[in-house]
């Protein structure tokens, strides 16, 4: 009977719109607006419903084993109407995901003592893990309470919802950002580790979306719309032939459902006007998919915002800057000191020589390709803004022991340091050596160092088609078993976290001195918690980058493993907890994961193919000239040491 009332239902609905393509903008927007609340109050009412008989068989005094079992399919049930609704809920209110979906972390609202709040987590993954727990008796009151938190958190919201107006551009924003989630955190299983039916969501939200369009679009015969619905149903016929995720070529399954999907939406949005509305997100506008290659927004994680005066020379002065050691006190340090471009601008030492003879600083130093993609700034995050991070190493006593007066005057004393500054920053109060055009001009240069067009990239993309058996084998493997993808998440690799990649992820992985698993000792770096002072944090390091790990070794904040078998072993074993250390923060799962030395061997073939350094190696062939008297014009390019 429910599924004949809803036919009847959007039999009306096409009736009615059946002319929405020669409809006003206005007229368009309603037809949108009742169409996508029409879906989305179906979906919720149903939700609730299952929520609430959810919560009836868990309350129950005595829940046996069959019991559990019905309240795990119920709760599969739940998640898969919520992933109906998701496209919607998520573009317009983006902030309640955490409470709706978040993963099973606490988080800290105010980092900084005294202020600090602990938020713990809520929602559908919160639920899951109680339900697939293997105490799940002492988590019945806390069951019980979550569903009423999300019941009351949904039903805000979707009074909310239901009131809005939606035009046609944020109706296809927000189904390109779900396309972009389910392709990069649902298929590596991020929000459904338990219950590991993420194939079948990604399957049910999809069909919704292309039956909100199909109703929408019922007589539009143009061409991007019929690309759009054609591509949903080739992405769909190939999902719905998968026995299951486990049996998926993940690499096909990008080239053949999302890449091309993905484009085709993104074909169909570039024709539509901009609104209003804004919808936060570091892809930029005209973007086709999360691996295009230039999809990525440098400018967005800068709180100045893209330099409009901006210019090619600005990238060319920070380049010279980058490769000077008269920006250390002793004239010997560079930059390039410890980012070598030959190797992915790093530098093959476990901790990186400091300013000071015969002392190491504390941390590995981190590749820079692709640094401006990036939310947070070192290990422990204590920049959010990469012209600051400069700053931080300029006067930092034992990376380049200077400060901003000291390089300015010094640079002032180069006749070809001020002419380059003031081409570089004309018309702007920079074109005279400040604070500022410095680290903007280091900035700028670093801005440059992209690195999106690896093997795996292009291979994606379909622009070649030579990955491996084994290869794809590793990718599989990283994907799935090896579990790697919900934390180094695609495309970056790292833990900027999808769809939006307005976010960096920290974790704590119980990371040993070295790659001696047999004897481990655990790292007494406190990492982001020593910053903080926040007990939460301890231990915990910003999630790198995987992309050209092949020439960034050794591995892991503190440079203690040598070789990526190390780190590979490392994880298997389930992190510092699962080798019997004490780490009672660990976010990293503490099962190991029994990879065999074939999977294991994969792994490290597929990681090989992230490695891009091309166009971003080029040093300077000679630096600007001081006078004789300064005793400069003979120091290194890349600094002495």
């Amino acid at each position: 009977m429910k599924r004949i009332v809803i036919l009847f239902f959007f039999g009306i609905l096409l009736c009615s719109f059946s002319f929405f393509q020669h409809q006003s903008t206005e007229d368009r927007t309603a037809t949108i607006t009742e169409i996508v609340h029409g879906v989305f109050e179906n979906n919720y009412k149903e939700f609730i419903t299952k929520l609430k008989l959810l919560k009836s068989i868990i309350s129950l005094e005595k829940v046996d084993s069959a019991s559990i079992a019905e309240a795990q399919q119920v709760f599969i049930d739940c998640r898969l109407l919520y992933k109906k609704n998701e496209v919607f809920t998520v573009y317009l209110y983006p902030s309640t995901d955490q409470n709706f979906n978040g993963p099973v972390v606490s988080e800290v609202e105010y980092e900084d003592e005294p202020k600090q709040m602990i938020v713990a987590p809520t929602g559908l993954q919160v639920i899951e893990s109680y339900l697939w727990s293997d105490d799940f008796q002492i988590h019945q009151q806390d069951l019980q309470s979550q569903i009423d938190k999300l019941i009351e958190i949904y039903s805000v919201t979707s009074l909310g919802l239901l009131s809005k107006n939606i035009n046609e551009r944020q109706l296809i924003e927000a189904i390109q950002s779900e396309v972009n989630r389910h392709f990069s955190l649902g298929i590596a299983q991020f929000d459904t580790p338990d219950s590991k039916n993420a194939l079948n969501e990604i399957i049910a939200s999809l069909n919704t979306i292309k039956a909100v369009l199909s109703f929408i679009y019922v007589d539009d015969s143009s061409a991007p719309v019929k690309k759009v619905l054609g591509q949903f149903n080739i992405s769909l016929n190939y999902l719905n032939g998968i026995v299951s995720l486990d049996k998926m070529d993940y690499l096909n399954c990008l080239r053949i459902c999302y890449v091309p999907l993905s484009t085709a939406i993104g074909n169909y949005l570039s024709e539509l006007p901009e609104n209003n509305f804004k919808q936060t997100t570091a892809l930029r506008k005209n973007q086709h998919s999360i691996f295009d290659r230039e999809g990525f927004n440098s400018y967005f994680y800068n709180p100045r915002g893209e330099n409009k005066n901006y210019t090619f020379k600005v990238a060319e002065l920070g380049r010279l800057l980058f490769f000077d050691p008269v920006l250390s006190s002793n004239n010997q340090r560079a930059c390039a000191s410890c980012h070598r471009p030959e190797l992915a601008f790093t530098d093959h030492l476990p901790t990186s020589v400091g300013f000071h003879s015969g002392r190491s600083l504390s941390r590995n130093a981190p590749s820079l390709l692709n640094v401006a993609l990036q939310r947070n700034y070192f290990w422990d995050s204590r920049s959010t803004d990469l012209e600051d991070q400069i700053g931080h190493v300029l006067n930092n006593e034992n990376e380049m022991m200077s400060s901003y007066d000291e390089i300015r005057k010094k640079l002032n004393q180069s006749e070809e340091y001020k002419i380059l500054f003031s081409k570089a920053f004309q018309g702007t109060e920079d074109s005279i050596i400040t604070n500022f055009s410095i680290s903007n001009a280091i900035a700028e240069y670093e801005r440059q160092l992209t690195s999106l067009n690896s093997r795996f990239d292009k291979n994606v993309r379909g622009e070649e088609n030579d990955f491996t058996d084994e290869e794809k084998f590793g990718f599989n493997t990283f994907m799935l078993k090896a579990n790697c993808g919900s934390c180094h998440y695609l495309p970056m690799f790292s833990g900027l976290v999808p769809p939006n990649y307005t976010k960096s992820e920290f974790e704590n992985i119980g990371t040993t001195m070295n790659g001696n698993l047999k004897s481990p000792i655990l790292d007494t770096d406190q990492g982001r918690g020593k910053k903080y002072q926040t007990k939460l944090f301890m231990g915990s390091f910003k999630t790198p980058t995987l992309r050209n790990i092949k020439l960034t070794k050794p591995y892991l904040h503190n440079g203690g493993f040598e070789t990526l078998e190390e780190v590979i072993d490392f994880y298997n074993e389930g992190g510092g907890e699962g080798l019997g250390l004490s780490v009672s923060n660990q976010t990293l799962s503490s099962h190991k994961l029994n990879l065999t030395s074939e999977e294991k061997k994969s792994l490290i073939t597929f990681l090989t193919t992230l490695t891009d350094t091309v166009g971003t190696t080029q040093r300077p062939t000679s630096l600007p000239m001081f006078p004789e008297r300064m005793g400069l014009s003979g120091r290194k390019i890349g600094g002495e040491y």
